[in-house]
């Protein structure tokens, strides 16, 4: 049998934080790197924790391929600081700047009074040995005076009051908004709205874009090819794209206005083209993009030619050319037969 014991170590993590991650939608594996962060350092009584190599996360069950996605995903979204020349890592207790929506099932007024009754009646029950017997003990935490026992006679700690014990959770009134009106402008549901409301071809100064989130809203969550895409154009020293993160959100936007029937495939072949054609920064993508845009208001090449944005060259006539040699004909020459 486990003997669990705070004298063994205990974690010291605000009870408003540990609401807050119940509340918002992450994923399993971001959960798995929050809980990691969280025991190693409030676990370790500190703010912060060292971990000094990315495979390390894999104690925490998140495979290998996934982890610095999750971390750069994390952090961009505001919920963890990471020092990646130093490996220190902390969770932003500020989660007010959280770009987590919550999850869709959650209820804040139930959310409290289950919380409530359970500050007002704590029931502890122990399992004896003798014949399996069961010990339940109510205790009224509004009469709760020392937090530990003390002998009769020997003077208490704290005198006993009629006001609300401290820790009792109070009706806020507010479920989306921050504690005071006064910071709607920085509540959670202002955020979640700025997101919906943002233009997909407008730089938004206040709140740091992310491709996973500017592909999720256009597209839908991306496949694990493109994923690998983005992280092997981000990560890799074969990329040379000086603005990786930025250039693929450009095209994303790019992506939307076209409507592709396979979007993945659509952004992993322009970014592949765009590394071809050594437009490494997102200044010479834009500007690329600019003269491709105007040339295509002007009718696009000569001749009726079709443009092909991302090749290589001049652009090529489609049409049949009565100056050809084969006067058009496509396909294999061989000898006509007499008639």
């Amino acid at each position: 049998m486990a003997d669990v014991q705070l004298e063994k170590g205990y974690l010291r993590l605000a009870t408003e934080l540990m609401n807050e991650i119940i509340r918002r939608d992450f994923s399993k594996r971001q959960l798995a790197v929050l809980h990691f962060i969280i025991r190693l350092s409030y676990g370790c009584h500190r703010k912060d924790c060292f971990i000094e190599k990315y495979n390390f996360f894999e104690t925490a069950g998140i495979n290998k391929v996934d982890i610095k996605k999750e971390l750069k995903f994390l952090r961009e979204c505001g919920v963890i600081n990471w020092d990646e020349k130093d490996m220190i890592f902390s969770i932003n207790k500020d989660y007010d700047k959280w770009q987590i929506t919550p999850s869709k099932g959650f209820d804040k007024d139930r959310f409290d009074q289950i919380i409530h009754q359970n500050l007002r009646k704590k029931v502890s029950e122990t399992l004896t040995n003798q014949g399996g017997e069961v010990s339940k003990t109510l205790t009224d935490l509004e009469n709760l005076v020392s937090k530990t026992l003390t002998n009769l006679g020997v003077k208490v700690s704290k005198l006993l009051t009629s006001e609300l014990v401290k820790h009792l959770l109070q009706d806020l009134g507010n479920t989306w908004e921050s504690k005071s009106e006064e910071v709607l402008k920085d509540s959670i549901k202002d955020i979640y709205l700025k997101i919906k409301e943002i233009d997909d071809d407008k730089d938004d100064d206040k709140m740091p874009q992310n491709y996973f989130i500017e592909y999720e809203k256009a597209f839908g969550y991306p496949p694990a090819l493109l994923i690998a895409d983005f992280t092997h154009w981000i990560d890799s020293d074969e990329s040379q794209f000086t603005e990786p993160e930025e250039i693929i959100i450009e095209v994303i936007h790019r992506a939307k206005k076209q409507i592709p029937k396979n979007p993945a495939k659509y952004i992993a072949k322009i970014l592949n083209d765009l590394h071809n054609l050594e437009l490494y920064s997102l200044e010479a993508v834009k500007a690329y993009n600019k003269k491709f845009d105007e040339k295509l208001a002007n009718g696009g090449a000569n001749n009726g030619a079709k443009v092909h944005q991302y090749r290589r060259g001049d652009v090529r006539s489609t049409e049949k050319s009565n100056d050809s040699i084969t006067g058009g004909q496509v396909g294999r020459l061989g000898k006509r037969k007499s008639i």
